[in-house]
């Protein structure tokens, strides 16, 4: 399960009945309960509502010719006491740190996300020093 609701979509390689055609053929979110909203696209676009994710994909999953692709990242509770090892100055717990790092839109043919956005948080300063260590940490990474 998940502590927040995640998105996601069906993306079908293969339209095996001839129904819905191929690509993105769905949006969706999974609740924190298990359960998972699907909206179909198209020129007869439904709502359907399934107990559980896992039934959603095995009917329409068609032998693995349509698969779920997410677009959020499951969530989990921080504990507030915990340092944070990324923190350059070693200061804080990962609910004070100076440092903000979220997913971006944007997203590869597979629905990866392609870009990192990194900020500080709550407003704190980050300094020059830090910002340039970050870039060069990024750059030298790169594949």
């Amino acid at each position: 399960m998940t502590d927040t609701p995640r998105r996601f979509y069906l993306q079908r390689n293969v339209d095996v009945t001839g129904a819905s055609g191929t690509g993105r053929v769905a949006d969706g979110v999974l609740w924190p309960d298990g359960t998972a909203t699907l909206r179909w696209r198209g020129e007869r676009a439904s709502t359907v509502h399934w107990d559980r994710i896992d039934d959603a994909e095995a009917i329409h999953g068609h032998g693995g010719h349509t698969r779920i692709v997410w677009l959020d990242n499951p969530t989990a509770a921080v504990d507030p006491d915990l340092r944070c090892m990324f923190c350059i100055d070693g200061h804080g717990t990962p609910t004070r740190c100076a440092w903000s790092v979220r997913v971006g839109d944007q997203r590869d043919s597979d629905g990866q996300p392609t870009h990192l956005i990194v900020q500080p948080a709550a407003g704190q300063h980050v300094s020059p020093e830090d910002a340039a260590w970050l870039h060069r940490l990024i750059a030298d990474n790169r594949d």
